[in-house]
């Protein structure tokens, strides 16, 4: 199983606090949770019994929001708390706490809520690493570090005596040592001040990575120092896996409307250990819903690829080129869709194994649209392309979709 961070677990456990609120009949508290914001925060440390992180869940909630249920605020938050300590048990080593707060308006034009990495951000982030004289490859070498975010044995070369990047720059950085530190930030082939957000954010999240990184301190300076540029974008680098009981850290937005769907499938991601639909995830927690192209094709690939595992798990053969469609057809008649005790020809069976294939079918039918609607060059002044609701339809099917599955495939 995936060693999971802290804050890992407690996105894991959201779902099923929403879950049981819903069961229980909780609906102011179980409202708060569905429309707020979820931000986890390490907020301290309790040195009693071995060591214990404390944790506080901020429910941001619209202000109008906030206002309707600021007379019952006490008794809400005291719900929210038992639920919580319910799922994530007594036994862990760390304790969280809600706090509901109203979500702060942000200014126009700030920038936060088109999910990009502002020019200046990227400048600050480099510089801030060039400004402390951070050896940014830390306990590996150049070569090293860089392969793991680059192919260099296809970038070129800048010295005649080598075919590619690979080959010079171990000449110059690990044979003669005859570069300066901070070669790497004015080389044409990486471009940092230039590159793409993504290649950006995984070369800084390289940085703190516990390979690299081995100092603890040093860890957690630069990480609180990156973030403290990135959230002027609506960024920040959170801890995901933990390796030597220090965290991978990844980056993610502190603003997007997928939040609920997207904690309960990290939740099944971890279940069926699975390294690819758990990076498919990550990447759908990068984008939110401001590349509604892009997170329909991730839904379908989070729908496929959920059903190949289950149906792997099982031992049943598929087709190498099976479509959603027909991976649909094995997956319902390998699981019991009914509960224990009912039969499977028992009335409403046929119909809640119609709404699972119509649940499946969303992403996979949503797709084409990526094409039609999705970027793209020659595109008219008046051309309208998919929108974020269309995002949140195909990811809400899929959370919705794959939570069912699991459920029946974990239980029958």
């Amino acid at each position: 199983m995936r060693y999971l961070s802290i804050r890992r677990q407690i996105e894991g456990a959201l779902p099923t606090v929403v879950e049981l609120l819903r069961a229980r009949g909780e609906s102011a508290a179980l409202r708060v949770l569905t429309l707020a914001e979820i931000d986890l925060q390490h907020t301290g440390d309790d040195n009693w019994n071995g060591g214990t992180e404390l944790w506080t869940a901020f429910i941001r909630l619209p202000v109008s929001a906030f206002v309707e249920v600021e007379s019952d605020l006490k008794q809400i938050v005291d719900v929210i708390d038992t639920n919580l300590q319910l799922v994530c048990g007594s036994d862990e080593k760390f304790l969280v706490k809600a706090a509901v707060t109203p979500n702060r308006v942000r200014p126009h034009g700030s920038g936060v809520s088109d999910g990009r990495v502002a020019p200046r951000t990227r400048s600050a982030l480099l510089d801030e690493m060039r400004a402390r004289g951070t050896i940014w490859f830390g306990a590996l070498d150049e070569v090293s570090f860089l392969s793991r975010i680059y192919e260099l044995s296809i970038l070129p070369s800048g010295d005649s005596r080598f075919e590619t990047a690979e080959g010079d720059i171990w000449q110059h950085c690990v044979n003669n040592a005859d570069w300066p530190l901070d070669w790497i930030y004015g080389d044409p082939r990486f471009r940092l001040y230039d590159a793409d957000e993504e290649t950006l954010l995984r070369f800084i999240c390289e940085v703190v990575h516990p390979v690299v990184r081995r100092d603890a301190e040093e860890q957690t300076a630069l990480v609180t120092a990156f973030n403290g540029h990135l959230a002027a974008d609506g960024w920040e680098l959170v801890e995901d896996q933990v390796i030597d009981g220090r965290p991978i850290y990844v980056p993610q937005r502190k603003v997007h409307a997928l939040g609920m769907p997207l904690h309960r499938m990290k939740a099944v991601a971890a279940t069926l250990n699975s390294d690819t639909l758990y990076e498919d995830l990550r990447r759908l927690e990068r984008i939110g819903d401001t590349e509604p192209g892009e997170a329909i094709a991730l839904a379908k690939e989070i729908v496929e690829g959920c059903c190949k595992l289950i149906l792997d798990d099982r031992k049943v053969e598929y087709p190498s080129r099976a479509e959603i469609p027909d991976l649909l057809k094995l997956l319902r008649k390998e699981l019991r869709i009914m509960p224990e005790g009912i039969e499977e020809t028992a009335k409403g069976a046929s119909e809640i194994r119609d709404i699972l294939t119509s649940l499946g079918k969303i992403a996979h039918s949503l797709a084409p649209l990526r094409n039609a609607y999705g970027k793209g060059h020659g595109r008219g002044r008046s051309f309208k392309g998919l929108q974020p609701r269309h995002a949140r339809l195909a990811i809400g099917a899929a959370s919705t979709f794959v939570d069912f599955v699991m459920d029946r495939h974990s239980s029958s």
